[in-house]
């Protein structure tokens, strides 16, 4: 029977992919046979990721990016095309520091650097990618949203105010690539345990305050979203386009 969640013969970019979420979405990808490109703006941590995945057997390429720096973007695109030939599969996970704060008293330059930076840096990354996908008519690409997206987080107003641009994005470009077979989605989890959320699930009194909003009774875990990259990786999501799921344990509904 045919196994609609192969990756065997696909090529998955990813940004932000040597830690957290990103690196177990890399691990899911590759251990569901494609062939993976991770990144991140430090070297030793690209160096360290591609022989903990490559030690498992699995086929991993490293490339270092800054998604700040627009002649570091052309150079990964270049250098992850060359990795393997082409690139199907593109993940966008890389987010700058947001500012925190009171909306209220958020800073308005601060402000307009944080959503700049997301929203730029996304959408370079996906050119580079996305002429290719569009000649080859074939091609997935995914960006890291977040619940605050869609609804509020206490002091993250700027940062849910940029993952809710990259959601009009995403579906900007679905529309606009559907037409030859590319595909653009989001991914938009609550409180993951990850570094980017360490001052909540370091601090028992505010790591109970946010497991009482969620359903499922629990944070998540990097592993909780793998199951739906590789959904929209792979030839069981072909369908899905232009789309934000969440992934939260059922808090955005209560």
């Amino acid at each position: 029977m045919f196994n609609r969640f192969d990756l065997t013969g696909k090529v998955a970019a990813l940004t932000g992919s040597t830690g957290g979420m990103g690196f177990a979405i890399a691990r899911g990808l590759a251990e569901h046979g494609a062939r993976v490109i991770v990144s991140s703006n430090r070297e030793e941590d690209v160096e360290s990721a591609v022989a903990k995945l490559t030690a498992s057997g699995l086929d991993v390429k490293g490339v270092r990016c800054d998604v700040l720096d627009l002649e570091e973007i052309k150079t990964f695109g270049d250098k992850a095309r060359s990795a393997y030939g082409h690139v199907d599969i593109l993940f966008c996970l890389t987010s700058p520091p947001p500012p925190s704060g009171p909306t209220t008293a958020l800073d308005g330059s601060a402000l307009g650097v944080f959503v700049d930076q997301t929203i730029s840096g996304t959408l370079a990354v996906a050119q580079q990618f996305i002429p290719d996908m569009v000649r080859r008519k074939d091609g997935s690409i995914v960006f890291m949203s977040s619940i605050g997206s869609v609804r509020a987080l206490p002091l993250l107003g700027g940062y849910g105010a940029a993952k809710a641009a990259l959601n009009s994005l995403v579906r900007s470009l679905a529309v606009e690539v559907g037409p030859f077979n590319v595909r653009a989605n989001a991914i938009a989890p609550s409180f993951v345990r990850t570094n980017f959320s360490r001052a909540v699930w370091n601090d028992p009194d505010r790591e109970r305050a946010v497991i009482a909003k969620i359903p499922a009774g629990r944070m998540a875990d990097p592993e909780d979203v793998v199951g739906a990259a590789v959904l929209l990786a792979s030839p069981a999501g072909a369908f899905i386009s232009g789309q934000t799921i969440l992934i939260d344990g059922a808090s955005s509904v209560v």
